[in-house]
């Protein structure tokens, strides 16, 4: 199936649709879509990592096996 098949036929659908809680939701996919993600600067990523580093240094941090016996509790 092309793409100009799949718009039709989900034009059609949104045409004949009277679901309110779907049009909503199909608003909320688009708008997320439409966001864009800045991409951070060169500056801003050195800082992260140095922050990183330091959360470890200091032992502010979660290891996996940690991490593996919370998810148990989920």
């Amino acid at each position: 199936m092309n793409i100009e098949v799949t718009k039709y036929e989900l034009l059609n659908k949104l045409l004949n649709t009277s679901d309110e809680s779907l049009l909503e939701q199909l608003v909320a996919v688009f708008n997320k879509s439409e966001k864009t993600i800045d991409p951070i600067t060169i500056t801003q990523y050195n800082k992260d990592i140095e922050t990183a580093e330091n959360r470890i240094k200091n032992g502010k941090f979660t290891t996996h096996e940690d991490l593996e016996f919370e998810s148990e509790e989920w």
